[in-house]
């Protein structure tokens, strides 16, 4: 009963699409947040992890590895446009922020790890460490 009435709630809500003529999220600053979405695929070799960071230069963006974690973040300067001085801004997008997302990726050769940035995407190959180095039996005397 309690979630219907929180669905309901929630799809009035969904159907009021704008408030005073402007769309409901007009004026929402989330932008950063809606950033770095990625996609992690693994096999027997490798991880392979995309991340969507568009409008963001590779200097701005920061990996490490440790202890099986991939930690990526990235932080954004506010963008100073100026060519357009006449008019007053209404809604401003491009805003500074800092975004950061983990990754548990264990039993990876870290100084092996690859990444690259290309067209807003950044792709990161990690290299697992094979069968026969992670997996050692040991003698007893």
């Amino acid at each position: 009963m309690a979630n219907e009435m929180m669905n309901r709630r929630n799809d009035m809500f969904d159907a009021m699409n704008d408030w005073f003529g402007f769309p409901k999220n007009f004026f929402d600053d989330k932008e950063m947040s809606n950033m770095m979405q990625a996609d992690v695929a693994e096999n027997d070799k490798e991880y392979l992890v995309k991340i969507d960071m568009p409008g963001l230069k590779k200097d701005d963006i920061n990996l490490n590895y440790r202890d099986g974690i991939l930690s990526v973040e990235a932080t954004r300067k506010a963008s100073k446009d100026t060519s357009d001085e006449k008019h007053n801004v209404i809604h401003k997008e491009r805003s500074e922020g800092h975004v950061s997302r983990s990754f548990r990726l264990t039993n990876v050769v870290a100084n092996q790890i690859h990444a690259k940035y290309d067209d807003g995407v950044l792709t990161i190959t990690l290299p697992k460490q094979s069968a026969d180095s992670s997996d050692s039996s040991i003698q007893i005397d």
